[in-house]
C-alpha cells in the first residue's frame, strides 16, 4: 500500500485521513483496484479505527472508493470520469454564476477580487498549494452569492474533488500569474449580467480547467509507467 505516513492531532483525525487518502487516489499512487482494509490503514496512520471509518464513509460518498464486503475498493477517476466531473461543474457554475449576477453580483465581485488577489501573491511566492485553494475560492464565489443554499451544498460536496485536483494540477501551471488573468475578465462579465456571456465565461474556464487536469493527469501516469 502506498500511503505510509502518521498524521497530525492538529484538526479532526478523520478529515486529515480522507485528504491523505484522496490525494493519494487522485495521483494514482493508490490506483484502481487496490483494497483499503480499515484495521490496515488505522495502523498506517497511527489512529483508531474510527477516524478512518470516517474517511472511507466520506470517500465512498465523492465516488473515489466503492464497497466491497466489509472493505472498500479504489475507484479512482479516469479520463471518463474526469469529463464527467467537469461535465457536472459546467452546468453547475453556469447556473451559479448566472443567478449570482442577478441575486449579488456586488458580493460575487468582493469574493472574487479576494481570492484573484490570494491567487496573485501565491503566484509572487511561486506558493502552488496556496494558489489552488485560491483558485477554490474564486469559483466558490458563484454559489456564495447566488442566492440557492441547496446549488452551494451541491458545489460544497464537490469541493474536496477540485480542490485536490487544482492543487496537483497547478505546479504545471506556468507562470501562475497567467491563469490570475484568466480569471480576471469573469468580474466584468458578470457585472454586466448578460446570461450568455455569463455562460460563454465560465465555459471557458472550464474547459481550460478540464484540459489542464486530464493532461496532468496523462504526464501521472507516464511517470508511473516508467518508474
Amino acid at each position: 500500500m502506498a500511503v505510509a505516513r502518521r498524521v497530525a492531532r492538529a484538526e479532526a483525525l478523520s478529515e486529515q485521513v480522507v485528504a491523505a487518502l484522496r490525494s493519494d487516489i487522485l495521483t494514482g499512487d493508490l490506483p484502481p483496484g487496490e483494497l483499503l482494509v480499515e484495521a490496515a490503514l488505522a495502523e498506517t496512520f497511527g489512529v483508531s479505527r474510527g477516524p478512518v471509518r470516517d474517511a472511507l464513509r466520506t470517500l465512498s460518498g465523492e465516488g473515489l472508493i466503492a464497497a466491497s464486503g466489509r472493505s472498500y475498493r479504489v475507484v479512482g477517476l479516469d479520463e471518463q470520469d474526469l469529463h464527467d466531473l467537469f461535465a457536472l461543474r459546467e452546468l453547475l457554475e453556469v447556473a451559479a454564476a448566472q443567478r449570482c449576477a442577478v441575486s449579488d453580483a456586488d458580493g460575487f465581485r468582493k469574493s472574487a477580487e479576494a481570492a484573484l488577489a490570494d491567487m496573485q501573491r501565491a503566484a509572487d511566492a511561486g506558493d502552488a498549494d496556496a494558489f489552488a485553494r485560491a483558485d477554490v475560492a474564486f469559483h466558490s464565489a458563484f454559489f456564495t452569492s447566488c442566492g440557492n443554499r441547496r446549488l452551494l451544498a451541491v458545489w460544497e460536496q464537490q469541493v474536496p474533488t477540485f480542490g485536490e485536483l487544482f492543487r496537483l494540477t497547478t505546479a504545471l501551471d506556468e507562470p501562475l500569474s497567467r491563469s490570475v488573468e484568466w480569471h480576471r475578465p469573469m468580474l466584468d462579465v458578470i457585472s454586466g449580467g448578460d446570461p450568455e456571456a455569463i455562460a460563454a465565461e465560465v465555459r471557458k474556464l472550464v474547459v481550460g480547467g478540464e484540459q489542464q487536469i486530464i493532461a496532468a493527469q496523462r504526464k501521472l501516469l507516464e511517470q508511473q509507467a516508467d518508474a
